[in-house]
């Protein structure tokens, strides 16, 4: 027998129509909350290693601190186990913040981490997603992030590789070398050298004690009291610069 198109739809059209599918409905139920303190002594330790998930990180740091203090806000549902760990592994701590199921859509299971650390401590951070907020910390600081606002307030040489979110760093006390691939970039108060290299998002670069190199995509860039401006590629956007003390080049 032939079955024409539109008679097949209908007859598929039929037989779902009884059938209710929700593909994340169990994605969306609350989440369970529980909130967990770690201490570790702090003595010998000299760097910060982080693998983090979801949720916010903010770490402040402190002079004179003698213990890295953690607290977690863990959010999570039935299934889903929380790792978390922070832990000395020779001069390094190390810390371990995530989940064993990679949920990302929905009401998804995340962590949200407040740290304390001595303000020489040397950091190395993967993240996953969620805001970043870093202050008090007189450090070199290495930041690979996926998604999620990043605001850095002090540092000594930075390097970060960032996916989305917007940027702002202030008060860094040496070089910064910046990968980002969107969002808006906002950079003032630096006692050296920086590089960037920006997908999209508006730029502004402030009050640079050294040379600025940029390599653009899209999007407005404002530069003013610097050394030196090296522009690789200004891409689509309004470029603007003042109070340049030293070689100005655009490619």
């Amino acid at each position: 027998m032939l079955i024409r198109p539109t008679i097949l739809a209908s007859v598929l059209s039929l037989s779902l129509s009884g059938c209710i599918i929700n593909v994340n409905g169990a994605d969306m139920s609350p989440l369970e909350h529980q909130h967990q303190s770690i201490q570790l002594d702090a003595s010998g330790l000299n760097a910060l290693v982080a693998d983090t998930g979801a949720g916010s990180l903010e770490i402040e740091g402190v002079k004179g601190l003698t213990h890295i203090t953690l607290e977690a806000d863990i959010y999570t549902r039935d299934g889903v186990e929380a790792e978390l760990s922070l832990e000395r592994q020779g001069t390094k701590a190390h810390l371990i913040a995530d989940f064993d199921s990679n949920v990302s859509f929905g009401n998804s299971p995340h962590m949200d981490l407040v740290l304390k650390v001595p303000s020489q401590m040397k950091m190395s951070i993967d993240d996953g997603s969620g805001s970043i907020d870093i202050s008090g910390v007189d450090a070199d600081i290495k930041l690979q992030d996926g998604s999620g606002s990043i605001a850095i307030q002090g540092g000594k040489n930075l390097e970060i590789e960032d996916g989305s979110g917007g940027i702002t760093l202030n008060n860094v006390d040496g070089e910064i070398q910046l990968e980002d691939g969107s969002g808006s970039i906002e950079i003032k108060d630096v006692d050296g050298d920086i590089t960037i290299n920006d997908g999209s998002g508006s730029l502004s670069v402030k009050n640079v004690q050294g040379k600025v190199t940029i390599d653009d995509g899209s999007g407005s860039i404002d530069v003013v009291n610097t050394l030196g401006l090296n522009i690789i590629d200004s891409g689509s956007g309004d470029v603007s610069f003042d109070r340049i003390n030293g070689p100005v080049s655009m490619h």
